[in-house]
């Protein structure tokens, strides 16, 4: 024992000595606390960006019901769009849906005359149009949405002059230059922030907007640089939205050749490992909350088009997902500037539902009931399901089986269990209620159990008068 006791007395000062030369974690210091965290989603995979301690996402079409997480919708205009149609297509969004959506971005990327653009030759004046209208509508009847104009699209610094707009060849206009024209035309008025499509490209997180490393804006920081527009024409109290963001993944890492094909040729330049992916998001929310107070939220492109079974797999859009990538767990790990509350189920019975009977008291209809209650402060979807498969199989006669609850709402199923006729034995069934965002401890099983014996013995207490 002497012997080990000196080993002992060997080794523990070198473990002392690795502890203290250990470096400190990095101290997180948001200035921004309300900042939001959200992704654009094929699938709307709510449950997953929950787990990832994530508030938005971003949508296509609007939600016809509560969902866990701040919805933020995207309405497509174009040059084809009147006034007077986009007040009636947003009026009926706003009017039927206005109580799923908290955010609205009005166009996407109008700079661009392409496809998924402005859909002709850019015009700030003409988008600010319908930006003004699509704002009025939402205003009167979803007052408390916020509305974002359309992400601007990163195209660099512009030369020259088309029809008197500079930074403009007739095909995209530099989005610096968009954005002063629409401020021009009064969209400071119709907007309650200014959306940006700030993608990373082959630059780091943290490259300076001004410096070699982010040439013609083409980095996460060239935020900073629209912000300095809005500051300069009377928007500095206005937010920035980054309503699109990402770094483009390597398809070689997954055993695909789609670098040969020659829609990624323009792209080529712009991609990274899985692992700088993951790194440069992780660094580019933690850069944001801990410099930018004007950033109202950061949405990455995307989470999970990558499993979506109507894209390609070359589809450019897929290596921009994280969803089973190093990203993943590096979002759903790092510190967010906020704190993000989980739902908080609370169920009753919590433990089996337990009956005991006779062979003569059978068949019998025993009736029961099941509570579920969100005590937490995020919405909960619970879905409660019966294994048909085993002796018991109880029916439920009033409530629903899936359902969405707010912070103290509940819900209340009747159970009823028809025994049918039971030799001695002990039977049993299960009832399962599942959340959604998932929660330790759920699923939750309930089991379901029958005891048919022979004889019950009663015992009667004696009655006693108080002293």
């Amino acid at each position: 024992m002497k012997k080990l006791y000196a080993i002992l007395l060997l080794i523990l000062p070198l473990l002392i000595v690795f502890a203290a030369g250990e470096a400190a974690p990095r101290a997180f210091n948001p200035v921004n606390t309300g900042m939001g965290y959200g992704m654009n989603v094929a699938q709307w995979d709510t449950g997953r960006l929950q787990a990832m301690g994530f508030d938005w996402m971003k949508v296509f079409n609007a939600p016809g019901s509560p969902q866990p997480l701040n919805v933020l919708l995207r309405i497509d205009v174009t040059h084809s769009d009147s006034a007077s149609g986009v007040r009636s297509t947003v009026g009926d969004i706003a009017q039927n849906n206005g109580a799923f959506i908290d955010a609205y971005e009005i166009g996407n990327e109008v700079n661009l005359d392409a496809s998924y653009g402005w859909g002709t030759s850019p015009d700030a004046a003409a988008y600010t149009a319908l930006l003004c209208a699509a704002y009025d509508e939402i205003k009167t009847h979803d007052p408390t949405a916020v509305v974002i104009s359309a992400g601007l699209a990163p195209v660099g610094r512009v030369t020259g002059n088309w029809n008197g707009h500079p930074g403009h060849n007739g095909l995209y206009q530099d989005d610096y230059e968009y954005l002063k024209e629409m401020i021009t035309a009064g969209a400071g008025a119709c907007l309650d922030a200014v959306g940006y499509h700030n993608y990373g490209y082959a630059a780091a997180y943290d490259a300076d907007p001004k410096g070699p490393n982010c040439t013609n804006g083409f980095c996460f920081r060239s935020a900073e640089n629209i912000y300095e527009i809005m500051q300069a024409n009377g928007l500095g109290g206005k937010q920035v939205w980054t309503t699109e963001f990402g770094w483009i993944t390597d398809p070689a890492e997954e055993g695909l050749g789609c670098t040969s094909d020659p829609s990624w040729q323009g792209r080529l330049w712009q991609i990274v490992s899985q692992q700088q992916q993951a790194d440069n998001l992780e660094g580019a929310y933690t850069y944001a909350a801990e410099n930018w107070p004007w950033m109202g939220a950061i949405i990455t492109f995307n989470l999970n088009f990558n499993e979506a079974s109507y894209y390609q797999p070359c589809e450019q859009m897929r290596f921009y997902s994280v969803a089973g990538r190093p990203a993943e767990a590096a979002l759903r790990d790092m510190p967010k500037a906020y704190n993000f509350k989980l739902p908080e189920p609370q169920v009753q019975p919590s433990g089996q539902w337990a009956l005991m009977a006779l062979p003569g008291d059978l068949p019998q209809t025993m009736n029961s009931s099941l509570r579920i209650e969100n005590s937490g402060s995020a919405v909960m979807t619970y879905t409660v399901s019966i294994d048909g498969g085993q002796a018991l199989v109880p029916s439920v006669t009033a409530g629903n089986l899936t359902g969405s609850l707010g912070e103290g709402e509940s819900a209340t199923l009747d159970l009823t269990l028809n025994s049918g006729s039971l030799s001695i034995g002990t039977y049993e069934g299960l009832v399962t209620v599942g959340v959604d965002p998932a929660v330790s401890d759920y699923p939750l099983d309930l089991p379901v159990r029958l005891f048919v014996v022979d004889e019950i013995n009663r015992i009667y207490l004696p009655l006693m008068n108080r002293p």
